[in-house]
């Protein structure tokens, strides 16, 4: 039999011999050292609400691993937590009569079906559209641009105003007959605003269109600043006209990756989102959602969260994360070459400079050890940085605002790349790259490893220079290499 030795010296990636407990776990812990961690200074990717919540969750995650939900009547458990969460997340989001919903394993399954939901309740209810359409905000999430392109639905992109709000004239303007849908955000992920969703709603209604709050950031926390006291405008599912809704509780209900919840105010549309089988030689099959075996662990430990914290716990974490951001908040608008980009209508916005280098001010708080989000510029909204608040780093808000001052002293001007390093990067995207090595390219720029280097500025104006049509091809590049 080979040794471990002799595996590593032929290559081989499945060895022939197991392994020990302690080496298997080893090797996994090794390979994390370089993971983002939940420490209280990350503002992009951690949605962390303390330690004995992390364990409590982990307890329960690893108490479902064993339950598929591909068949309920196999695993009722699988049916009854399911069934509790979807529950618990109607009443929070205050659904009419008959309102119903599935559990999915993320927002972006979820705003997928609520696509594909659209699509197929159009096929059955308006047979006469043949090519279908959504209107979409330009803020809307990336993932409805991803359904579009699986499901054969043609994006038409709704502006925004100064605020980045939807402009509703403009959705109105655009309105076609072939519409089957309607988008609006709570929150836009960016910017972290309210679309106006009573009127998006009112107009989709009109057209006999159906509407979709995508209330993936926002669904978790919005109810319960509402019940904190803060005035904000309605956008769940007691809206007349609103049909789906999409809320993440792995995102503010602080569960382990990955569950999503879509919820439907009527049955008829949430049927129109699953699948049934019966055409081939195995069992009938029906699935509702895109997966076919599921996994019912992330969706047990939202259960044990949701009924350990209770609301009052949420509404405690709700309005930490609310004074963590306007803590923030109040140093960006009192610090000369910073401002933010409109005011949030809860704790996930965006700042710019308005003197110096934004993408060298993210490296700056990188060196001190904080981890935001660079965002290139695109449509109205220009480069900025953007922080997503939870309980861990609006803990540490104060902190970060002492930091983010510093980092302003002396910010050098932005550097713009040169053109034809930029033109260079739109022949990548214009398929004049074929030949190019996309291993020296990373190499070049410094990234290893699959991270980007600490000084990353420079490759943020690269790409930020780029149009988005180049940026996406080397997004794609990026990734074929890192999985090559």
């Amino acid at each position: 039999m080979m040794s471990e030795r002799e595996d590593e010296m032929t290559g081989r990636a499945f060895p022939e011999q197991g392994k020990s407990r302690d080496e298997v776990l080893a090797a996994l812990t090794d390979h994390r050292a370089r993971d983002l961690k939940s420490d209280g200074h990350a503002f992009a990717f951690v949605y962390d609400a303390g330690a004995e919540t992390r364990e409590l969750a982990r307890e329960a995650y690893a108490a479902c691993m064993g339950i598929n939900g591909l068949d309920p009547t196999v695993y009722p458990s699988a049916r009854k937590v399911e069934n509790q969460v979807v529950a618990a997340c109607l009443e929070l989001l205050n659904a009419p009569e008959g309102a119903c919903g599935t559990a999915t394993a993320g927002g972006t399954e979820s705003v997928m079906l609520a696509v594909k939901g659209a699509r197929d309740w159009a096929r059955k209810n308006r047979p006469h559209i043949k090519t279908p359409k959504m209107l979409l905000p330009e803020t809307a999430h990336a993932c409805f641009h991803k359904a579009a392109t699986y499901l054969g639905v043609e994006i038409i992109v709704v502006d925004v105003d100064e605020t980045f709000r939807a402009k509703v004239d403009d959705a109105r303007a655009k309105m076609t007959d072939d519409v089957i849908l309607v988008v609006g955000s709570a929150v836009s992920y960016a910017h972290g605003v309210i679309d106006p969703i009573e009127q998006l709603a009112a107009l989709a209604k009109e057209h006999g269109a159906l509407m979709h709050v995508d209330a993936c950031v926002g669904g978790c926390v919005l109810p319960f600043m509402v019940e904190n006291g803060e005035d904000l405008p309605r956008f769940d599912l007691s809206v007349d006209g609103v049909t789906t809704l999409s809320m993440d509780l792995h995102k503010y209900g602080f569960a382990p990756k990955g569950i999503s919840v879509l919820l439907s105010a009527r049955r008829d549309i949430r049927d129109a989102q699953y699948f049934a089988c019966a055409n081939w030689s195995g069992y009938a099959i029906v699935n509702s959602t895109t997966l076919g075996s599921k996994s019912i662990a992330a969706t047990g430990a939202a259960f044990t969260l949701l009924h350990y914290l209770g609301r009052e716990g949420y509404r405690e974490r709700a309005k930490q994360m609310w004074d963590g951001a306007k803590t923030v908040m109040s140093v960006v608008e009192a610090t000369d070459g910073l401002e933010l980009l409109t005011k949030p209508d809860m704790g996930c916005f965006a700042f710019r400079t308005t003197e110096g280098d934004v993408f060298e001010l993210a490296d700056r708080l990188t060196e001190r050890g904080w981890h935001v989000q660079p965002t290139y510029a695109f449509g109205r909204s220009p480069a900025h940085i953007h922080l997503t608040m939870d309980p861990g780093n609006a803990a540490n808000a104060a902190a970060f605002g002492e930091d983010l001052v510093a980092c302003m002293e002396g910010l050098p001007a932005t550097i713009e790349p040169p053109a034809q390093v930029v033109q260079m990067l739109e022949m990548v995207a214009g398929g004049g790259g074929g030949g190019l090595d996309s291993g020296m390219l990373m190499s070049q720029l410094g990234i290893a490893d699959g991270q980007l280097p600490h000084q990353s500025a420079m490759i943020h104006r690269l790409i930020n220079a780029a149009s988005p049509a180049a940026r996406q091809a080397l997004l794609v590049l990026f990734i074929g290499e890192l999985y090559s």
